[in-house]
């Protein structure tokens, strides 16, 4: 009997001993990742170090003494797994925000999608029916270097189209059997040229490779005021896709003085696409099949400004973002329903949402007597409530992995991970609220016919109010003074 105990009070000893180094092996590794990250406060690594420490030695003494009682042994190792786990969820937090630190630093590869759309009762079910096929295109900017990929596929015959309209009605007329569609000739489908009432499905698609220019220009974000376009594109999926940016907001941020101004643009307003020529006059929204960077050139020529930074996200990033954090309160200004819908409607004052009625509610404009106005203050309305709660609460601690899971591949930043984690840094060292205003362009009506985009083609666009951009250009000067 006193053999069988003196084994068993060896292996347990034995085993103990095995926890406690272990431990130690977790806690090393886990102070090594938090000190890498280099985004945790000097202050709080110290108290953790500290305090753990004193733990580590209290429980690692009672389990090597020898002449501690075995119920303490047992009580101190189980402390120490414990202590071990809290530290394996920490080093899983880190080695996330190393990967997704990882994913911003990557260049973003912008692409634009065509697809090969053909009649809904069309016998053209799929890529190799379109062997010999007569292809209608519009001779929009990347629409050759699409066919070019095409017919690496599939050899086709194209017929080049100055009219839009005509394009579509050779299509009905079986002139053609197929035409090739950007996602900008498919906004002109479901608005302009929804009297057509053609039915449509994609058949093949290819990606146009758009070259990207950075076009950055690097401050201390954390001593210095500065301006970053956010470009929220209107559609779900790859963010490298370049698609009409649904938003285009300039957030002008003053890290000392815990301030932050939205500056939103409308956008159908009429504006200078600078990369593409003198000349190249064309709807802010459409500058993005052209890469971001052609929509900050577009934006720092209208407001005459300098954008520092951009950061790109679509209806993934905001659904996503929305979801992670538990969702917004945000206030309305009318009531209204969406679409129509009663799934989607809102009531003037607070409203809680959840990632999708946030984006419908970002996105709805025909509710409004201003729409596409409102709709912009609608989006910073949104904004503002994502970065209150993440900023005013335990938000981004207790939602850090699925914030981080959420935007991972549909959010892209030319701002560089170690300018963001020296944010965050001093975003938790001080804890502080931050204050944020807002102010948007207006302008007028029209109809213009000379669109660099979509020449030939008498499209809506939103003239420029000159009062209004003065307004905002000096806003924004004042904000940096």
């Amino acid at each position: 009997m006193k053999k069988n105990k003196k084994i068993f009070k060896r292996v347990t000893n034995i085993i103990f001993y095995i926890i406690a180094f272990l431990a130690l092996i977790i806690a090393a590794v886990f102070y090594y990742f938090v000190i890498s990250l280099n985004m945790i406060p000097e202050k709080y690594i110290a108290i953790i170090i500290v305090l753990t420490l004193l733990i580590f030695i209290l429980l690692v003494g009672l389990i090597i003494l020898k002449k501690i009682k075995f119920r303490i042994k047992l009580i101190s190792s189980i402390f120490l797994v414990l202590i071990s786990l809290f530290f394996c969820l920490g080093i899983r937090y880190i080695t996330k925000t190393i990967s997704f630190m990882d994913i911003i630093d990557d260049p973003l590869l912008q692409k634009e999608e065509y697809q090969i759309m053909v009649l809904q009762n069309s016998n053209i079910k799929k890529t190799e029916n379109l062997k010999d096929a007569n292809v209608g295109v519009y001779n929009s900017v990347n629409a050759d270097h699409a066919i070019d990929l095409l017919q690496m596929k599939v050899k086709v015959h194209t017929e080049h189209f100055d009219d839009i309209t005509y394009m579509f009605e050779a299509l009905e007329s079986g002139k053609v059997d197929a035409v090739l569609v950007n996602n900008s000739i498919q906004n002109l489908l479901e608005n302009e040229l929804n009297y057509l009432e053609l039915s449509l499905r994609s058949v093949s698609s290819v990606l146009v490779p758009i070259e990207h220019v950075d076009v950055v220009k690097v401050v201390d974000v954390t001593t210095t005021p500065f301006n970053v376009y956010i470009a929220g594109g209107d559609a779900y999926g790859s963010i490298g896709n370049v698609t009409n940016t649904d938003v285009n907001m300039i957030v002008s941020v003053d890290p000392v003085k815990k301030k932050m101004l939205l500056t939103s643009i409308p956008r159908d307003y009429y504006v200078r696409l600078p990369g593409q020529g003198d000349n190249a006059y064309d709807k802010l929204t459409h500058a993005g099949y052209y890469g971001v960077q052609e929509s900050i050139l577009a934006v720092e020529d209208l407001l005459d400004v300098e954008i520092n930074y951009y950061v790109k996200v679509n209806f993934s990033t905001i659904e996503g973002i929305v979801d992670a954090i538990g969702g917004v309160d945000v206030y309305s200004d009318y009531s209204f329903c969406a679409y129509g819908l009663p799934t989607t409607c809102y009531f003037k004052g607070y409203n809680h949402l959840d990632g999708y009625h946030a984006l419908i509610f970002a996105r709805e404009r025909h509710s409004f007597t201003d729409g596409d106005i409102q709709r912009v203050k609608d989006q910073q309305k949104v904004i503002s409530a994502v970065i209150n709660k993440v900023s005013k609460s335990t938000t981004i601690i207790t939602n850090y992995t699925k914030i981080l899971d959420s935007v991972s591949y549909s959010f892209n930043t030319n701002l560089d991970a170690k300018s963001i984690a020296r944010l965050v840094k001093m975003q938790l060292s001080t804890m502080s609220s931050w204050s944020i205003s807002n102010q948007n362009l207006v302008g007028y009506d029209t109809y213009i016919d000379n669109s660099y985009s979509l020449p030939n083609m008498n499209v809506y666009a939103m003239g420029q109010d000159g009062d209004s951009i003065y307004e905002a250009k000096k806003a924004i000067e004042n904000f940096f003074k």
